[in-house]
């Protein structure tokens, strides 16, 4: 089988159910992120989860690119409960948070990307029926695992979180 079928040339694609679509179209801008986010997490010196993560991102853009709704995704919420449970482990060893920190390697890029995903699905939600509310569930803690996930790594590694503070650029006004 051949890597190109040509049939994109145009600038349109093809959903799972057949249906073309723009290649612009929200629902092919969302799958480009989400790609997008699978390899950035692909690149992660880390292996707390994350070929499952990869995997699972991949059936959430079968559920994206699937308008025929065949699928539900995360019906009792078991892989969001894992991503909960790992969050928690990692949190129990890190030293609290009482500052925002300033983010710093593909970990922090990843969080950076899921969210962007996150917007982008609530956005497709809004205007397609097919994409269910665990959707929104799982990509939301995703990101709240990856920032975990920095800062344990971080931690581990013994490098020192730097700390936000602001800096004369602003000025109050009265």
């Amino acid at each position: 089988m051949k890597i190109y079928t040509k049939t994109g040339d145009n600038g349109s694609t093809s959903l799972y159910d057949s249906t073309r679509v723009s290649k612009s179209s929200i629902l092919i801008d969302l799958l480009g992120d989400i790609d997008e986010l699978n390899s950035f997490i692909g690149i992660i010196d880390s292996e707390y989860l994350l070929k499952d993560i990869q995997i699972w991102l991949f059936d959430l853009g079968t559920i994206i690119a699937n308008p025929t709704k065949k699928y539900l995704f995360d019906q009792n919420l078991e892989f969001t409960s894992i991503l909960e449970k790992q969050i928690d482990i990692m949190t129990s060893e890190l030293p609290k948070l009482i500052n925002f920190i300033l983010p710093s390697g593909n970990i922090h890029l990843s969080r950076a990307i899921t969210r962007r995903c996150e917007r982008k699905l609530v956005d497709c939600k809004t205007e397609y029926n097919h994409i269910d509310c665990n959707c929104l569930i799982f990509i939301n803690r995703l990101s709240d695992y990856l920032f975990t996930l920095a800062r344990f790594d971080s931690y581990k590694k013994q490098l020192k979180e730097t700390i936000y503070k602001k800096s004369n650029i602003l000025t109050q006004i009265i």
